[in-house]
Order: C-alpha cells, then structure tokens, then sequence
C-alpha cells in the first residue's frame, strides 16, 4: 500500500514538471518554424496563434494520457497516441488559421508539427536512452551484471528485456534471444537479434558468454517446456522460467521465477519481522567475527551479513572445501578480499581451532558447524556426537582460552525433546553452553534456537524444486507434518540481534510465525512453478523416517519464556543443569563414539536428554 502511494506521489510531482518542459518544448518548436518559414522574429498576429498551438498540444497529450505513462516501459502504441495527438492539433491549427487569418503557413504549421512531435517524443525517451546506454557500459563490469539469453521473441520475451534493461540491480544483461519460430530468426525483437532456436543453445552460450537462459513463453505446455529445460541443462546452462504472465504491468513488476531459485519469501504468509540496527551494530561494526561453518546455508548468510554490517574481519572457517571455494568466489566479487579470510578445518580439531582464534582473536564467534541432516545422523549417530557435541565443546573451550567476548550457538528446534540423535545432539551442545556460562567465564555463552529455513541446502525446499525440475513425483513423508520455517537471511539477522542481547547462558527462541504443513509447501512450490498438482505433478505419501516428529516445537514444556526489546526473539527460563550428570554423560559419550558403537551412543545420549517422542 505504502508504495502505491509513493507512486501516486510521484506522478503528482512529476506532471507539472513534465508539462513544464513540453512548454517549453513546443514555444521553442513554434519560434523555430516562424524563424524557418519566414526569417524573421516578428511574430504579429502568428504569436497568438502561438500561444493556441501550445495550449492545445498540452491538452492533446492529457487527453492522449501522455502525463501518466511510465515511459521507460511504452511501446508503440504509446509513441502512436503521442503521434495521433499531435496530427490532432496540427489539423485544429489549419482549421483556426484558415477561419480567423492569423497570417501562419502551411509550412510553417507543418514545421511546428515536425519539431513538436520530435520534442515530444525525445524529452519521453531521453531517459530510457540513457538507461540503456548505461547498461551497456556497465554491462561490461562481469562483476555486477551477468550476460542472460531470452529464449521466446514474444510478447514475454520482449517484455522481459526492457525489465533487465531497466533495472540493472536486477543483475542481468540481456544479450540475445532463441525462438523455434523459423519466423523470428534473424529479426530484431527488442533490441536484440533473434538468432536459432534450442539447437543453437550451446554454440549462443559461447558465442556471448552467457551461462543463463531465461524461458520466457508464455504459452508453452508442459511437454515443450520440459523439452527446452533439458536441453538448456544439457549444455550446463542455469535456467530462469518466468510464469503466471498475463500483461505487461505484471512483466515489468514481478521478478523472474526461476525453478532453481524461487521466490520462497512468498510462502511465509507473513511480514519478516523489523531490525534494531543498534543491537547489530553493537555486536558486528568494528568486531572482529568467526564463523564456525561459514560455507554452510546458514554460516555463509552470517559471513555476508557481517560484512555487511562493517566487521573489522571475518574468519569463515569450515571443513567442506567446495563450500568454501563457491563462498570465495562469490566473496571476491563483493568485498575487499583484505576483509575476509578462509581457514579450512574442522571444530573437531582443537589444534586448528587454538592457532585461528590466537593468530586473528575473533571478539565474536558463531558456531554454525553441525550435521543436521536427520536420517544420515541415525544412522551415523557416533559421527553426530563427535561433531555437534564434541566439537562443540571444542570451540567453546577454545573460546575461553583465547579471550572471545562472546559465543553464540546455532541450535535447532529438533533440540527440543529430541526424536533423533541429531536433535538430542544439539540439545547436548546447549546443555554445554548452559554449563560453561555458571563458571566465572569472561566470555559470554549463549545459543539461539529456531526451526527450518527456507532454501538451505539438502532441505526440504530444495528437494521439492529438483523434484518439480524432473517431473515429479514431489515425496511427503505425512501429510499433517508441518514445521517452522523463516528465510535464512531474516533468520540470520534475528541470530545477531539476539546474540547482541546475550549476557550469559540463555537460550534464545525465534518468533517464526505459525508453522507450514510441508503438504501445503509443496503445493506451493508447484503453482509457482506454473504447473497444477495432480495434474503435472502428483504427490507421493511416503511415511514417517526414523526419528521424525510430525511437529517440531521450539521449547519444552517445562520453560517459560520472557520477551526481550525485540519483538522476534524470546528468551527460555532454563532448568538448572546436572552438570556432574552432564561431565559423566560426556565421557560414556566419547568412548562410544570412538568404539562407533552407535547402539551405545543412542542409550547413553538419550538416558541425558528428554526423549518422550522417541520411537514414536
């Protein structure tokens, strides 16, 4: 709402400037016809006449609704009113001079209509010449554009241009376009040469050095669809298909919808929540910050929003090398390398841990490094316990070691009772954070606990969109499953908030809204997709997995929870820890984790741990 009002806004301050110019336009275009036909600038009787064409040319383009065109997105039938208008009054003008023998010419009242229409036409699309000029130059900069095909020289396509041509944050360069039509081959359609169709795909991507192509048909079935898909992936292409297309004002206000990429925001159904940049700039400006996990989902949005937020130095530290190479290679064309540094290790590793934190003395840590998928972990539940816990243990030990003012915990909602190894690891990492906050520790421990985030790697979102890409079926373990979820970025930015609130062992929960029935996303998933459920895509009931709950929550029972300044983050009324239970059930722990006996790591992490849903 807000915005629409900004734009009526606009168009109230714009029209009295833009009217301001055509009347200067058109008294300029009328005195350059005097001085052409008659050599001469006594205008006589013509000045009234003058005064008249003006007049009646600003009424012609109000009644043409010249004034309330965006006319970085006309087309011709726009140019063709304006045009229409100025025929108008040029005919009223041969009419009233002919009646009331004002002494003007034929030819200077055709001079008048020449240089006026060309006034007219030039002041509406200066600034789209310029626009695409700009883009031209800075499309040149691979580091902040990057060269697009448009496969469809329709309506769509041609639509889909001017939007990348005139949004150049859009992050796109449209440099050629592909049609099956033998029709359109070698025309020129919005600027850019039609040049073959999906054979021409590989020897395209070459020819201009563009790794994207943008499906813009809007009438295509599924079949064809697929067709084009497949050879698109089959020359490694990265494919955008925009949808649900029905005008122009759609094309040129919506995003492209990509089936790799979607727009997932839109299935919160609700607004994210504000920011207290005071407490992010509390926490990051000037801090030197390390990320355990930095080229994971969510310890990578917590390396760019650091750099955003003005740290001093990001250590991104993670053990997965091409995670760390995708995160540098995205980094280096972002931020000044000089900002950042890369250390590939693991938190099981307190050696390397020690030598990081004493060789940059991170003021700041988050712990993002954790296994979390669900099913991997049941199966490899000594591998949970080295890393989620020990590992754990190990950063925060360190921590204390080196001097860090602050530990934060990336925890989970699978944290609480727990229905599977991995959950009931991460609620041991939090009983460890609890534990070393009670000690006369200068740093400060806590943990921030929220649920699914949308889009993370190997979730649910992703898999669902793969599924979508081959054809279906899209797989649901239950149809009542639901979970929590929040973009990863809004996630992120409430983890930091909440951090800058921490003043020693809380658990901090996330306001995440009302959960999602997975069903009910997968939906989702398919109608922005453009395709219909049951129709193109059928849904498959597969079952509950081992260790999954139908509903996760965010706290137990047992806690309540305070509100904090912030309206998005709570904070847990912890139980007192057993910590002689806790110190026992550690070392029972690591001997069965070294033994890989996962038996005996189930029995004893689940005899520490409450476990009510277990083998439910």
């Amino acid at each position: 709402m807000g915005k629409k009002n900004n734009q009526k806004a606009n168009i109230r301050y714009l029209t009295p400037l833009a009217v301001l110019k055509d009347l200067l336009a058109f008294a300029l275009a009328y005195a350059i016809s005097i001085i052409i036909e008659f050599n001469d600038i006594d205008l006589g009787p013509r000045y009234i006449l003058g005064w008249i064409a003006i007049v009646l040319t600003i009424l012609a383009l109000f009644v043409a609704n010249s004034y309330r065109i965006v006319w970085r997105y006309a087309g011709v039938s726009e140019v063709i009113n304006v045009l229409i208008a100025h025929i108008s009054v040029y005919v009223v003008l041969l009419l009233i001079n002919m009646i009331l023998k004002f002494g003007a010419s034929l030819a200077q009242l055709t001079l008048y209509l020449f240089f006026s229409m060309s006034f007219s036409v030039t002041l509406r699309f200066y600034r789209t010449a310029v626009i695409s000029i700009a883009s031209r130059f800075q499309g040149n900069n691979k580091h902040k554009v990057e060269n697009i095909i448009i496969y469809g020289a329709g309506f769509t396509g041609s639509a889909l241009v001017r939007r990348f041509k005139h949004n150049p944050n859009d992050g796109y360069r449209p440099v050629v376009m592909l049609d099956d039509d033998p029709l359109k081959i070698k025309k020129t359609i919005a600027g850019l040469r039609v040049v073959g169709g999906r054979e021409s795909i590989h020897d395209t991507m070459r020819k201009y050095h563009a790794n994207t192509i943008a499906i813009a048909i809007m009438n295509i079935n599924r079949e064809e669809l697929r067709q084009i898909h497949l050879e698109c992936i089959k020359h490694h292409a990265t494919v955008k298909i925009v949808t649900n297309i029905t005008s122009a004002p759609d094309v040129l206000n919506v995003d492209a919808i990509s089936l790799k990429n979607i727009n997932i925001v839109d299935l919160l159904n609700r607004p994210e929540h504000k920011i207290d940049h005071a407490l992010l700039n509390e926490l990051i400006k000037d801090k030197v910050i390390m990320v355990t996990g930095g080229a994971g989902s969510i310890g990578s949005e917590i390396c760019r929003q650091s750099l955003e937020y003005g740290c001093k130095c990001l250590i991104i530290y993670d053990h997965f090398e091409n995670g760390m190479f995708e995160i540098n290679e995205e980094f280096i064309r972002r931020f000044s390398p000089s900002n950042y540094v890369l250390v590939v290790g693991t938190v099981k590793d307190r050696q390397k841990l020690r030598t990081t934190m004493q060789t940059y003395k991170p003021d700041v840590v988050f712990h993002a490094a954790a296994y979390k998928h669900v099913p991997m972990m049941e199966i490899n539940g000594d591998e949970a316990v080295k890393n989620n816990i020990f590992g754990t243990q190990n950063v925060i030990e360190q921590c204390e070691e080196s001097g860090v003012e602050k530990f934060i915990l990336i925890s989970t909602d699978k944290a609480v009772n727990p229905a599977n190894i991995m959950g009931a690891s991460k609620r041991m990492a939090e009983l460890l954070v609890e534990s070393k906050s009670k000690s006369d520790s200068k740093t400060i421990y806590a943990a921030v606990r929220f649920g699914n985030v949308l889009g993370s790697s190997g979730s649910v979102i992703p898999t669902f969109i793969k599924q979508i890409n081959e054809g279906g079926p899209v797989t649901v373990t239950h149809k009542d499953m639901k979970r929590y979820f929040m973009t990863i970025p809004e996630a992120v930015r409430l983890v930091m908030q909440a951090g800058a609130l921490a003043k020693g062992g809380e658990v901090f929960v996330l306001d995440m809204g009302e959960p999602v029935y997975i069903y009910d996303l997968a939906m989702d998933l398919i109608r922005l997709s453009g395709l219909e459920t049951g129709k193109d895509i059928i849904i498959q009931l597969t079952g509950q997995r081992p260790g999954e709950k139908l509903f996760e929550e965010l706290r137990f029972s047992s806690e309540e929870v305070d509100r904090t300044k912030h309206d998005g983050i709570f904070v847990c009324k912890l139980q007192p820890v057993d910590t002689d239970m806790l110190q026992s059930t550690l070392i029972k722990l690591k001997e069965a984790a070294d033994n890989s006996d996962r038996n005996e790591v189930e029995k004893v992490i689940f005899e520490m741990v409450p476990n009510e849903y277990r083998n439910m």
